[in-house]
């Protein structure tokens, strides 16, 4: 079975959605981000899971400096399609399970972010998650701030009552796989609870651990609601 992450077909399929879904609340998501997050002009922002660059494209038309990184060389293509030439940002092809293989120096960095689909879920549990936690927090200077989605799984518990048997109440995973144009695609989902993501940031030098609301794909300050599909993250490197 492939990755879907790495399919053109399953990309291709899943951009249409981001574009009709969730790129009309791009805009609203930059700007909370760059106000809580302390971001200013002519600062760099780290864009993990970048996508087709909606992220990355807004946060430079504020005047910052931004480096996406993805695994997907079709998003990878739309995004520099889409990316104005007098807008500071570089696109980079990689996984991030090797984020340190792209070399970038300890403190390369003043901000963060790691929005894709289901956040660092993606990564499947186990010690990768803790690993690539703790080279974001090598990356990012003292004081910078990383933000991140990842699905809630309190949700999962209260609707699956161990009737669905893609989900893992164990390890809280769910086993995902679909046919994509005649080629079967599959992936461990990782989904958490609050305090696991607060143990896994502070394990990696985050402190001041904000679990946020993301309902409907807008920002705000108010705490996840516990039936939300996903929580907004937001940790600050100390």
């Amino acid at each position: 079975m492939g990755s879907p992450w790495t399919n053109d077909a399953f990309a291709e399929m899943s951009l249409r959605n981001i574009d009709a879904n969730f790129a009309p609340q791009t805009e609203q998501q930059v700007e909370y981000l760059t106000d809580k997050m302390h971001l200013k002009k002519g600062y760099r922002l780290l864009d993990l899971g970048c996508g087709a660059g909606r992220h990355s494209i807004e946060f430079a038309r504020r005047g910052l400096s931004v480096c996406g990184v993805d695994i997907s060389e079709y998003m990878l293509a739309q995004a520099r399609e889409r990316t104005d030439a007098e807008l500071d940002v570089t696109y980079t092809a990689a996984n991030l399970r090797d984020l340190s293989a792209l070399g970038f120096g300890t403190a390369s960095f003043d901000g963060a972010i790691c929005l894709c689909e289901s956040g660092i879920g993606v990564l499947g549990g186990g010690e990768d998650e803790l690993a690539f936690l703790r080279e974001v927090s090598r990356l990012l200077r003292r004081g910078g701030y990383f933000a991140l989605s990842c699905f809630n799984v309190i949700r999962r518990y209260i609707r699956s009552r161990d009737e669905n048997p893609r989900f893992d109440y164990i390890n809280n995973t769910t086993n995902w796989s679909a046919e994509v144009d005649g080629t079967q695609l599959a992936e461990t989902q990782r989904q958490y609870t609050p305090s696991e993501v607060k143990l896994l940031l502070t394990l990696a030098g985050f402190g001041d651990v904000r679990i946020l609301n993301c309902a409907d794909n807008v920002f705000t300050d108010a705490p996840m609601g516990i039936e939300d599909v996903e929580m907004l993250v937001i940790a600050e490197k100390l």
